[in-house]
């Protein structure tokens, strides 16, 4: 099952409504191509792309985010099924994500 960050979190990102927030949180729990859902938040957020990060060392899982054009902006980052907010930056510099 795919969880995602609340509404309150999501409108932490930079221009983010509301609006926005509940629609991210849709499109992300309701699509079931993570690929597509994704992309759709990324024209949401109005972000240059869902860029991979690697692996989380943890988890295992994949790693993409939506890219705000700055390292330590706060997006939307994608752990496999689970959407949270934050940057990515601090996923490298905390050393949590490993290459493939």
């Amino acid at each position: 099952m795919r969880t995602a960050a609340s509404i309150k979190s999501l409108m932490q990102i930079k221009d983010v409504t509301e609006e926005d927030a509940k629609a991210i949180r849709n499109i992300w729990k309701n699509d079931p191509i993570k690929r597509r859902a994704r992309e759709d938040i990324d024209r949401i957020l109005r972000t240059s792309g869902v860029e991979y990060l690697g692996f989380h060392k943890r988890s295992g899982e994949a790693v993409n985010y939506c890219n705000a054009g700055d390292t330590y902006a706060t997006t939307v980052l994608f752990i496999g099924h689970r959407l949270i907010v934050g940057c990515w930056g601090d996923l490298v510099e905390t050393n949590n994500i490993r290459e493939a």
